[in-house]
């Protein structure tokens, strides 16, 4: 059942914490295209909305030397307009284009998607691909995770009393990257399975694939066997045993089944390859 709360827009970082230190129910709230959801479920029951999106400092996205910032606060139009997110971390620019509608892209954020923690967030397998790091900011000052420490499980990431500030992607490490995903429908559907991969500065590759795991999944022996290049038909066929061994998708889940799931997973690191021009058109798939 629903229940009433408090609605509060915050003027600075100072209300923000004061307000989250009242009650530990408390919620904060950005974009709102998940928690409302929630909200509308009574699967929150907050006594305080906080509204941040008047938080200026949570905004925009900047180049500093080697290293893109985004603000947790800016929106996923934001960031398929980009023209500095498109020509320099091209996962990024996929996964907004691949993000909702029109209306909702306009109001939800970055941030917002990865506190979320959805196994098939569409800034999930992206980001853990391009081995972003996050910045927190709290009273105490900002702390910096890696983003395989920030978010930790199917809707938990690493924030007590706080809020996540920047995601800071290292551009010279990740020269090359690309995302993709499998829905039921075109347009406004969640992700059935999607897959990122970024190939960095030194040759090598990492492989990310979300909703066959609690968090956005990666498999070393995958990227090893990515790294040694010459890709065959034999190549993906030891892929494809590494993921059915390794990979169990719920078997609840409404969108797909598990042996489905995996063998997209295989089918989308091909589209990703190619993406970035590593695989031609002799291989199906």
């Amino acid at each position: 059942m629903f229940k009433p709360f408090e609605y509060k827009r915050a003027k600075n970082l100072k209300e923000v914490f004061e307000l989250l230190k009242e009650d530990e129910e408390n919620q904060i709230i950005a974009g709102g295209t998940d928690l409302l959801v929630k909200l509308r479920e009574a699967k929150r029951s907050p006594k305080t909305l906080i509204d941040i999106k008047d938080l200026d400092e949570l905004k925009g996205i900047k180049k500093e030397g080697n290293k893109i910032k985004i603000g947790a606060l800016t929106t996923i139009t934001e960031i398929k307009n980009s023209e500095l997110i498109k020509e320099e971390l091209f996962a990024l620019y996929q996964a907004a284009s691949e993000f909702g509608c029109y209306e909702i892209r306009n109001r939800a954020t970055i941030g917002g998607n990865i506190v979320h923690a959805s196994p098939g967030a569409e800034f999930g397998v992206s980001i853990f691909a391009l081995d972003a790091k996050v910045e927190v900011v709290g009273q105490d000052g900002i702390k910096e995770y890696p983003i395989d420490e920030f978010w930790y499980d199917v809707g938990r990431v690493k924030l007590e009393n706080e809020l996540l500030k920047t995601i800071v992607i290292n551009t010279e490490t990740n020269p090359k990257s690309s995302y993709n995903r499998l829905s039921r429908v075109e347009g406004m559907d969640l992700a059935v399975v999607n897959a990122a991969l970024s190939k960095k500065s030194d040759g090598t590759y990492s492989s990310y694939f979300g909703t066959v795991a609690r968090t956005p999944y990666n498999n070393k022996e995958i990227d090893q066997l990515l790294n040694e290049g010459n890709y065959t038909k034999e190549t993906f066929k030891q892929i494809q045993k590494i993921v059915n061994e390794n990979v169990s998708p719920r078997a609840s889940s409404l969108r797909a089944s598990p042996e489905y799931k995996k063998k997209m997973v295989v089918s989308l690191l091909k589209r990703c390859l190619r993406d970035i021009g590593e695989l031609g058109d002799d291989i199906d798939g």
